[in-house]
């Protein structure tokens, strides 16, 4: 339930993104004016200085947080050109084909390992070519500066994807560790806080009219306390763990989270105040007819929910004391309830 996306590796793309033009720019600009002035190679010089400034470009935008995803694409591509094309005009004595073993790792890191795998192959034809035609084809020097030059290409990509992928797992298990509940699956106060940062960074599109109603249910399971005196922990637990598994059934979503011993939050995006209210009854009502077992015995659990409606700048702590507050009404009406300030008491069937 933990999103693959990975922030630290986005983040790590832009910050390489803006850098790598930044250096690009200033060593293709430089091999530009070398080009141009000292080694009268002009077409290629030309060719260098344009990419060199469209890097720069790229560059300003990094920095002003304008950076858009075509830039990176735009980026390789300039990079892919203007090597390739100097490898191809240039003697391979002047070494021109060693910068070819740069571009695998920056396939794989600014466009992921799968679309840099494709960018790799896709490279490595007209690559091999160029050095087959332009090796000196006495001894077998061309075959085997072909094969050394394959196998240290497709090395440095194999090595850049082993570190990505490493980097993405572990990340992975740390975003578990910090923010999922461990008896549950279900993620933690942590996660919801996060939740909270992330809906109110999101600007508000002023083409879709009247913005979306976002609810948040709290959801207390009644009476938990006696479940764990008459059945013992390991009961209690299994059965927070089988409320869960109904809860992450019927929401069809990621957004339910345990944010108490026996307190569980869902977050109901794009419905208004009746759709939430009935979406909660609804709940509750599965969760009444559902039969938990242990050994013989069948136990009834019923569930409080209370419903708050979160609102663009609320914080935490003030949402939750009105979610709180519902929650409370609910309870002290008699349990096995739903309440919503704009709605009335669903009361048991």
């Amino acid at each position: 339930m933990i999103s693959h996306k990975n922030p630290q590796l986005i983040d790590a793309r832009v910050t390489l993104h803006k850098w790598l033009s930044l250096a690009t720019a200033i060593i293709v600009l430089f091999f530009s004016l070398l080009n141009i002035v000292a080694l009268n190679q002009p077409s290629l010089g030309f060719v260098e200085g344009g990419f060199g400034l469209l890097n720069l470009y790229f560059y300003h935008q990094a920095q002003q947080g304008k950076m858009q995803s075509w830039h990176s694409h735009i980026l390789i591509a300039s990079l892919t050109i203007t090597i390739s094309y100097a490898v191809y005009t240039a003697d391979l004595r002047a070494g021109s084909a060693y910068w070819l073993l740069v571009l695998p790792p920056l396939y794989c890191l600014l466009t992921g390992s799968k679309r840099g795998l494709f960018y790799t192959i896709a490279l490595s034809l007209p690559a091999i070519a160029i050095l087959f035609i332009k090796s000196d084809p006495e001894n077998y020097l061309g075959y085997r500066s072909v094969i050394n030059f394959v196998l240290a290409y497709f090395l440095s990509y194999v090595i850049c994807y082993l570190y990505e992928n490493q980097y993405t797992t572990r990340d992975i298990t740390l975003q578990k560790m910090a923010f999922q509940d461990p008896l549950t699956g279900a993620k933690n106060r942590h996660a919801l806080k996060l939740f909270f940062e992330e809906f109110n960074k999101k600007p508000i599109d002023p083409f879709l009219g009247e913005p979306q109603e976002t609810h948040l249910l709290i959801v207390d399971i009644d009476y938990f306390k006696s479940v764990n005196d008459e059945f013992g922990h390991d009961v209690g637990d299994s059965v927070l763990i089988e409320i869960t598994e109904l809860l992450h059934y019927y929401t069809d979503n990621d957004q339910v989270y345990r944010i108490g011993g026996e307190e569980f939050l869902i977050v109901l995006q794009k419905h208004d105040g009746k759709q939430a209210f009935s979406f909660a009854e609804t709940i509750r009502r599965n969760i009444e007819n559902s039969v938990f077992r242990y050994h013989q015995q069948n136990i009834k659990i019923t569930v409080s929910i209370g419903i708050a409606q979160l609102n663009k700048g609320q914080t935490f702590k003030e949402f939750f004391k009105v979610a709180d507050k519902n929650l409370y009404s609910a309870k002290n009406k008699g349990r096995n309830l739903v309440h919503h300030d704009t709605m009335n008491i669903s009361e048991a069937m």
